[in-house]
């Protein structure tokens, strides 16, 4: 099983997923969230992504030239885009899309659970039955051609039923591995990559 391991914010961090056998390492270029990287720790944090591992930016409603300007001073491989994809970008793209979207055929997609306004104040993740509709959606869209990135309220607890359940093309965690937000914690990470089988 492919893993992402996303929100990442420290260098020792990315070193470690990397090390595990992580797929890519996600930093997170969406401002005001608690894992939001500014320029310095980004190049820090990118400059320690082992080779082989994909770089992933995340990004939510950004303009193109802003976009290209951090793919190309990060040498990032890919980038997550919530919202309208610009076009002109020459790197691989993960699609976040929401659960009644349409399926993109032979696209890179990321799922994950619907989360109330509530839930995002109080910091809490996905609750379970938004977990298990996001696992029904990303397996009815593998049958699509889509490639399914599974995320959302993953943990080492959960890691081994969401794999079988969604048979995604990849799992995407975060706040589960995490101590605090934004400091993963190197038991979980290896908990995590174990269960999920990787």
């Amino acid at each position: 099983m492919r893993i992402k391991v996303c929100g990442v914010t420290r260098p020792q961090d990315a070193r470690l997923a990397g090390a595990l056998g992580a797929w890519a390492v996600g930093m997170i270029f969406v401002p005001n969230t608690p894992r939001y990287l500014l320029p310095p720790k980004a190049r820090k944090v990118r400059a320690a992504i082992p080779k082989g591992v994909l770089a992933v930016g995340v990004f939510r409603h950004v303009a193109a030239e802003e976009l290209r300007r951090v793919v190309r001073e990060l040498r990032l491989d890919a980038v997550q885009i919530y919202g309208t994809v610009p076009r002109g970008i020459n790197v691989r793209v993960i699609q976040a899309v929401t659960l009644d979207a349409r399926p993109l055929r032979g696209k890179m997609v990321l799922i994950e659970p619907a989360r109330t306004d509530a839930d995002r104040r109080a910091g809490r993740g996905p609750s379970a039955r938004a977990r298990l509709k996001a696992w029904r959606t990303a397996r009815a869209w593998r049958g699509t051609g889509a490639r399914v990135i599974l995320a959302g309220g993953l943990t080492p607890d959960n890691a081994a039923a969401a794999a079988a359940a969604a048979k995604p093309w990849a799992l995407d965690v975060s706040s589960g591995v995490e101590s605090r937000p934004g400091i993963k914690s190197a038991r979980l990470l290896r908990a995590f990559f174990a269960a999920s089988g990787a």
